[in-house]
């Protein structure tokens, strides 16, 4: 199986941009936790600050799943569903 990379852009409402930042740090403690997690990082826009993208990669289809499907996955986007305006998820491949 190949890695499944995905490049995520969070738009956040602006009255929340510090409390998602708080749950993309706990995420990103557990993802990274996570064995078949390769990348998992969030980025912060310096010249739109409500906006954020999320770098991950997995070693395979199956990594990807079991984050998908983890428990602290789904206390986040629970956590976070108010705090977000759009997601908006592409896989991509390295070139």
């Amino acid at each position: 199986m190949s890695e499944v990379n995905l490049l995520v852009r969070v738009s956040a409402r602006e009255e929340h941009i510090e409390a998602l930042k708080a749950e993309m740090r706990k995420a990103q403690e557990l993802t990274l936790q996570e064995a078949g997690c390769i990348r998992y990082q969030f980025y912060q826009d310096r010249k739109v600050p409500h906006m954020f993208y999320v770098q991950e990669c997995y070693r395979d289809k199956d990594a990807f799943l079991a984050h998908a499907n983890s428990v602290h996955m789904a206390a986040y986007l629970a956590s976070t569903k108010d705090m977000v305006q759009s997601v908006d998820m592409h896989k991509v491949d390295p070139v």
